[in-house]
């Protein structure tokens, strides 16, 4: 009994650590493809093609833990990124709603269930966290 609870544990952390892996994996692939046209493959924000849209303001991913008191916003990161709660009166800009376009075909993906857009969104948010400078 005690070679079975080892080898279950085993398995466990494996998967635990391979699932942190492809979060960082994913979350760096969904970045790549969908934020870093306007913020960046290095999240500060400096596109020079996207500076000369007007009204286009990024901000500087990198510097999100910084700016706040050295702790990294998740839930704050991930509103930003899902959209679905922000009040339009109150929101500057384009940022696109991951959200919703993360339910719908895209790509060569199918539509996403909501379990998906929440492991897309939670990879990527692990990601820009990952690109913290101090």
């Amino acid at each position: 009994m005690k070679r079975n609870t080892l080898t279950v544990m085993a398995v466990l952390l494996w998967l635990t650590a391979f699932g942190n892996a492809f979060a960082q994996t994913s979350g760096k692939t969904d970045y790549m493809a969908d934020c870093a046209r306007c913020h960046g493959v290095d999240g500060k924000g400096s596109v020079a093609a996207m500076r000369e849209v007007k009204g286009y303001v990024s901000v500087d991913l990198s510097q999100l833990s910084k700016a706040n008191g050295g702790l990294f916003p998740h839930q704050e990161v991930y509103d930003a990124i899902d959209g679905r709660k922000r009040f339009p009166a109150h929101f500057v800009g384009d940022m696109p709603t991951w959200g919703l376009k993360y339910q719908q075909p895209d790509r060569e993906l199918p539509p996403g269930t909501e379990q998906e857009v929440t492991r897309r969104i939670s990879a990527l948010v692990s990601y820009i966290e990952s690109i913290q400078q101090k």
